[in-house]
């Protein structure tokens, strides 16, 4: 019999003192479940001043949480939290690091359409010149440019860099049937590099 009560006490001692902890993360120490571990990947942060637009993150999400929107002169890249499984996978795809996983986790809504369960990026498209167009974000075409000028062949980096200053402002299409008017034709390129 006195087993059983020394069961008894040990099993009411345990709710003699409060059971709960503070959430999501409690203060003690001797309690490690209660903190939230190291790496963990919560919701998504996007720094809005690196995002470029080029859809690197829509084309590597696992989940299909992330889509994008073009809409007059504006693209939006919008991420939907509850579509979203952190598997981090736009974190290591954008080329621009502009997406960080963060440790925050908690997400609390009653209504789909509330702006918390996303998280919205808006962009400035370029428009055409010539035909009027919007075809790629602002950010997306100088950034572009700034990563390819530094693999030109240095032989013919200025005429590169001269002919995409004429090309600036004009849509694929329009530059590639401008292209000899111009005088920026691509295939000048190949010829100078062979002299």
């Amino acid at each position: 019999m006195s087993a059983h009560i020394k069961i008894l006490r040990q099993v009411l001692s345990k709710y003699s003192s409060p059971m709960t902890l503070n959430y999501p993360s409690g203060v003690n120490p001797d309690k490690k479940y209660s903190q939230i571990p190291e790496g963990l990947r919560g919701f998504i942060e996007r720094d809005k001043e690196k995002c470029i637009g080029c859809r690197a993150c829509y084309m590597v999400c696992s989940g299909r949480a992330t889509k994008y929107f073009d809409v007059g002169d504006k693209r939006t890249i919008q991420v939907f939290h509850f579509r979203c499984t952190y598997c981090a996978h736009c974190e290591e795809g954008c080329p621009e690091e502009a997406i960080k996983m963060t440790k925050n986790f908690e997400l609390t809504v009653t209504d789909r359409n509330d702006p918390k369960a996303y998280v919205n990026t808006e962009l400035d498209m370029l428009t055409c010149k010539n035909c009027g167009k919007v075809f790629t974000p602002v950010k997306l075409e100088k950034r572009a440019f700034e990563r390819l000028s530094d693999k030109i062949n240095p032989r013919v980096k200025d005429v590169v860099i001269a002919d995409f200053k004429k090309g600036e402002g004009y849509c694929m299409d329009c530059r590639r049937s401008r292209g000899v008017m111009m005088d920026a034709h691509t295939k000048k390129h190949v010829w100078l590099e062979v002299v």
